[in-house]
């Protein structure tokens, strides 16, 4: 026993040490690499109706560019760029995949049809996969346990960050430009940090800031031993299904409120956007921040606060949308929408703390992966089609007639435009049922983590 203990004290004396400075650069670039990452997927949502207008695509197809073709690619690939970060440099990986969604949301700017915008967007998801796992499995390495809701809720902070700029500038390059330039626009600012995070970042010893008995061993279990260690943690798969669901009632929200406000209460492109970019940077801004920085105070109470503080967030957040989509005025609409969205981002950063302290330093980054899977594939690849298929399927209740074969024009006027704005509003109002069941599977993940007197 003396020889091993010898031997890591011995590490530990020659273990590299990263000053508050350094690690303040590092979660700067994390943050700025998520915002950019996050850009992309709100510029789709911002000029959505007008991308449908000028390529004359169905709801349907709509959430097909704003989810499941990126999502598809981002998931699948997420796994071996995952599990080739467990072994390889993080940094390089990261700095790579920024370059490649960057440069593939500028060619969607060059898209003639929905097959092209199609191909582009799985380009985005392709370099999208290799951010937020790694990104994740650094702020480990840098931070001790104690310090994760704090370290993850900055790198989260850049999907907000990254929404307003998306919102702000898109609708307004998109308006006075159109919206190709504005997808091309948008790369430049990615491909300068992707630079920056390469020549900045170092490479962390893993397990760097973990106790001596959980760090990481010289090589990370096969990937079906890590599966089956994230199997047998019942919580984990509690956490895992309400993460889905929920993130379908959120994505689906984010794909179609923009259209929503224009079909239904008559807004113009630029007020829409704006208003909407208000409402989820400062819902998502508070929630998380919130929910971050709260969850570390809240967990010395007990681990059942990484699902009690969703479960709570997630159950305000659902009748509050549901009004705002079904009865609400516009003004009521999105103060209720504002109201809705801060209490739904409580689930973000505790969920995924929570995931990365239930595993193990060498399968962190799997971890972090089943986390951005199911967020993304789950949420943004099935949310939004589902809701657009609803969304055609309703306005061809309200029309009494095939939808897609009375009103093929991109211009919709008349009986078209109410059974279009008609069947938006039915089909947001049902995705709110996602937000319901989401709340079941945090219930069963509390009682369950209510069960661990503390967090290794």
């Amino acid at each position: 026993m003396a020889e091993p203990l010898q031997d890591q004290l011995a590490q530990d004396q020659q273990a590299p040490v990263y000053g508050p400075v350094y690690r303040g650069v590092l979660l700067t670039l994390i943050m700025l690499v998520s915002a950019f990452a996050y850009v992309d997927r709100t510029v789709v949502q911002i000029l959505g109706q007008p991308i449908k207008d000028d390529l004359g695509l169905s709801d349907f197809q709509l959430g097909l560019i704003g989810g499941l073709c990126f999502a598809i690619f981002y998931s699948t690939l997420g796994l071996p760029i995952a599990r080739l970060a467990e072994r390889k440099n993080r940094v390089t990986i990261i700095s790579v995949s920024v370059a490649i969604f960057s440069a593939a949301s500028a060619l969607c700017g060059v898209a003639t049809n929905f097959l092209t915008l199609f191909l582009f967007r799985i380009g985005v998801g392709i370099g999208e996969a290799g951010v937020s796992p790694p990104s994740t499995s650094l702020i480990g390495d840098y931070f001790p346990p104690h310090r994760r809701g704090f370290a993850l809720t900055v790198m989260r902070l850049g999907a907000p960050a990254g929404a307003a700029f998306g919102s702000f500038f898109g609708a307004w390059v998109g308006l006075h430009y159109g919206w190709r330039w504005a997808m091309i626009a948008i790369s430049g600012p990615g491909l300068i940090v992707a630079v920056l995070f390469r020549l900045v970042l170092r490479e962390p010893p893993r397990g760097l800031n973990d106790p001596p008995e959980q760090r990481a061993s010289a090589e990370p279990p096969p990937l079906g031993e890590a599966f089956r260690i994230l199997y047998r943690t019942p919580a984990m798969m509690h956490l895992v299904v309400g993460l889905g669901v929920t993130t379908m009632g959120l994505y689906s929200a984010g794909a179609f409120n923009v259209p929503f406000y224009m079909r239904v209460h008559g807004l113009s492109l630029e007020k829409a956007g704006a208003f909407l970019g208000i409402i989820s940077t400062f819902a998502s801004l508070i929630g998380m921040t919130f929910g971050g920085l709260v969850i570390d105070f809240l967990a010395k109470r007990g681990p059942a606060w990484y699902a009690l503080l969703p479960l709570i967030g997630v159950g305000v957040s659902a009748p509050a949308y549901f009004y705002a989509y079904m009865a609400a005025p516009v003004n009521v609409a999105m103060v209720l929408m504002l109201a809705g969205g801060v209490f739904m981002f409580f689930h973000s950063v505790p969920t995924l703390v929570a995931m990365q302290n239930l595993v193990p330093p060498d399968i962190r980054t799997t971890a972090a992966f089943v986390y951005f899977f199911v967020s993304t594939l789950v949420g943004v690849g099935l949310g939004p089609p589902i809701t657009g298929f609803f969304s055609d399927f309703y306005a061809s209740m309200a029309l009494g007639a095939d939808f897609a074969a009375h009103c093929p024009g991109k211009q919709l006027v008349g009986a078209c435009a109410a059974a279009s704005a008609a069947g938006l509003r039915e089909a947001l109002g049902t995705s709110c049922i996602f937000l319901v069941w989401g709340c079941i599977h945090f219930a069963f993940a509390a009682r369950i983590l209510g069960r661990r007197e503390k967090w290794a």
